[in-house]
């Protein structure tokens, strides 16, 4: 297969937006990547087909890091397309753009579903990949955890990430000896200053046809976090302020 990504970024903002789209290369720190600079009027949407070619004129894997002075929406299609073939015969997966925020920090952890890799492998109905972005500029250690459906470990291994690094691995080659329909990654940033942004793909072997999967967002980060409850007490004024209270 013959991989490619089509990228969208729309600006739903009143004012124009200027935009930096970096190319973080897979197997690499990057301190210093190709970056593609635009400016995105009101309310318009860019398409980039075939961006790593398209904006920093190179065919290389990894990962895009969009920065923008203000907020933009941002979402990939990542395809292949057969020798010969044209658009109508693309088989493609969706990626949304994860804010940098979101990413894993040093003592914390997420889940990564959908692992499925039978053996042998040349039998399995499907083959599974999962990687890692770096988003904080900064080296990390990264522990990955194969657990099954009771949640039972099958097996662990670590990676070092540099900064602005990109990683992908198939799980084949990282874990030889498992065999699964059904288990999840456990990703844990074990040390380092950096963030981590985790991802799952699994591609039916006859078909090509591919699936992505995100990793699991912390419940605060999408507005569902338990606060506890309770009211908010002693409230004074501070100097050259007025009101407030002792309670209430």
């Amino acid at each position: 297969s013959n991989w490619y990504s089509t990228v969208w970024v729309y600006n739903p903002n009143g004012a124009a937006a200027q935009v930096q789209v970096f190319l973080l290369e897979r197997a690499n720190a990057n301190p210093t990547p190709l970056v593609y600079n635009d400016t995105i009027p009101a309310g318009d949407t860019r398409r980039w087909t075939n961006a790593v070619e398209t904006l920093f004129g190179v065919a290389k894997f990894g990962a895009l890091r969009v920065v923008s002075t203000s907020k933009v929406v941002v979402n990939a299609r990542v395809y292949s397309q057969p020798a010969g073939g044209g658009d109508e015969d693309t088989t493609g997966q969706f990626f949304s753009g994860v804010p940098a925020s979101f990413a894993v920090k040093s003592g914390q952890k997420t889940q990564i579903l959908g692992t499925y890799q039978t053996r042998p492998t040349a039998d399995s109905d499907y083959r599974y990949n999962f990687g890692f972005a770096e988003t904080a500029g900064s080296s990390v250690t990264v522990r990955v955890k194969v657990l099954d459906e009771t949640g039972a470990q099958q097996g662990s291994k670590d990676y070092s990430l540099g900064a602005r690094g990109v990683a992908q691995y198939a799980f084949k080659d990282e874990f030889p000896t498992i065999s699964t329909q059904n288990a999840r990654l456990e990703v844990e940033v074990l040390s380092g200053n950096g963030g981590v942004v985790a991802f799952g793909s699994g591609i039916a072997n006859s078909s090509n046809d591919p699936s992505t999967f995100e990793m699991q967002f912390a419940d605060e980060l999408l507005g569902s976090g338990s606060s506890g409850g309770g009211d908010i007490t002693g409230v004074t004024a501070g100097a050259g302020r007025t009101g407030g209270g002792t309670s209430g």
